[in-house]
């Protein structure tokens, strides 16, 4: 798609990754500190603050990928998956929340936004 930058201009903004695709890009933020897309529309002290990392299955409802953590240690380790923790330093969760990033949304809007973003 050689199109597709044509008319990118550098600023001394941000420059955020585009949506398309944007379904299988989970975890979210930055740091990949929440899990799916449905999360992301909560306010941070909503967020998981703890969850799994590492699997493969989709969740199609919530937009990214399974992140239950198995009750065994042992077997989460033996299907791959880590506990991804947001107390640590560096994998906190907060912040992008308010009016202008959907968090203030009712519950039907924020499910409408998650089946939107899911054509993309």
């Amino acid at each position: 798609y050689p199109h597709r930058f044509q008319h990118f201009r550098k600023t001394w903004g941000y420059a955020n990754m585009p949506l398309d695709g944007v379904w299988l890009r989970a975890p979210y933020l930055h740091n990949g500190a929440v899990p799916t897309l449905r999360d992301l529309l909560e306010p941070s002290a909503s967020r998981p603050a703890q969850f799994a990392r590492g699997s493969d299955l989709y969740d199609p409802q919530r937009v990214g990928f399974a992140s239950t953590l198995p009750a065994d240690a042992t077997k989460a380790a033996a299907d791959g998956l880590f506990a991804f923790d947001t107390a640590q330093p560096g994998n906190g969760n907060a912040g992008h929340e308010g009016p202008a990033y959907g968090t203030a949304l009712p519950a039907a809007d924020k499910d409408a936004l998650v089946e939107y973003l899911k054509t993309f």
